[in-house]
């Protein structure tokens, strides 16, 4: 197989025009026109409709269209990649952590990592989780840290569970008197308005999924996609919040915010390190293996 002809059948495709891709591949438009008829020969189909007005894919172009951008990209990554490798580097790694993740599970470990790699830039993004996922397999992120990951159908990529985070109902002075009334019934709670994670996250599903199996439907007053946010509004006495434990412990400790016990199970909302099973250098594997042994320890 002549992987140029590919390359180049795609370029005239992406550009719709035999003199541009001459142009963006540094060649003749004769070479173009060479390369296009011999891979049509090779494949014993036209690939090209030529009309007056410039060319179109046919039905066949079109199939092959599909498989040559997948090919193309992939030696462009593979180039990338080996570029790296000879210039001795890998000097930057990007990772996809949400914003609440980050902050009291990830930024704490960075100093083990740092203090072996200096030179290392670590780049962090924050995007919704499907988003981020997205960026991994395009190898546009090398790590996604998360815990929206339990159901990913992609065996390029390789997801480690590294711990369950307990979750609760809390609120603020307005809610004390009901936290210290001892453990609510969840007939009781949906009296009250409800602060919830958007009906998409993993952590709201899970308590959804509790409720409805006392054939409860929760009703929030606002949903919010951001811990954040969702805190201020707690913060603000507007409602109840169901929170991650860990985010509103400080809050929990110096009496700012209330924890109101409900009679339901302990959620648990698994937390996973996602990451390419094949391009993963030994300097990303490093960080992998330090996250996940610093926050079991």
């Amino acid at each position: 197989m002549d992987l140029n002809l590919y390359k180049t059948f795609y370029i005239v495709a992406k550009c719709s025009s035999f003199t541009k891709a001459a142009e963006q591949l540094y060649i003749s438009q004769p070479a173009v026109t060479q390369a296009v008829k011999k891979l049509e020969d090779q494949l014993n189909a036209e690939l090209f409709k030529r009309t007056s007005n410039g060319i179109s894919l046919t039905t066949a172009g079109k199939m092959v269209y599909y498989y040559a951008e997948e090919l193309y990209n992939l030696i462009e990554a593979s180039f990338n990649l080996i570029n790296k490798v000879k210039e001795t580097q890998f000097s930057t790694i990007k990772i996809g952590v949400p914003t609440h993740i980050g902050t009291f599970y990830f930024v704490k470990y960075l100093k083990e990592f740092n203090q072996k790699h200096p030179n290392v830039r670590v780049c962090i993004i924050n995007k919704k989780s499907d988003e981020m996922l997205k960026m991994l397999q395009k190898r546009e992120l090398d790590i996604v840290i998360d815990t929206d990951m339990v159901n990913i159908d992609d065996k390029t990529i390789k997801i480690h569970k590294i711990l369950e985070l307990e979750s609760c109902f809390v609120g603020n002075e307005r809610f004390k008197n009901i936290s210290e009334k001892g453990i609510l019934s969840p007939i009781e709670l949906i009296k009250y308005p409800l602060i919830l994670p958007s009906i998409t996250t993993s952590n709201r599903k899970m308590i959804d999924l509790y409720f409805k199996k006392q054939n409860i439907i929760l009703k929030p007053l606002i949903e919010a996609n951001s811990s954040s946010i969702s805190k201020e509004i707690i913060n603000q006495g507007i409602g109840i919040g169901w929170m991650i434990k860990d985010f509103i412990i400080d809050d929990l400790k110096a009496g700012n915010l209330y924890e109101i016990k409900v009679d339901i199970d302990q959620v648990l909302t698994p937390l996973s390190i996602a990451y390419h099973a094949k391009f993963t250098n030994e300097v990303i594997k490093e960080f992998i293996d330090i996250f996940k042994r610093k926050i079991n320890s």
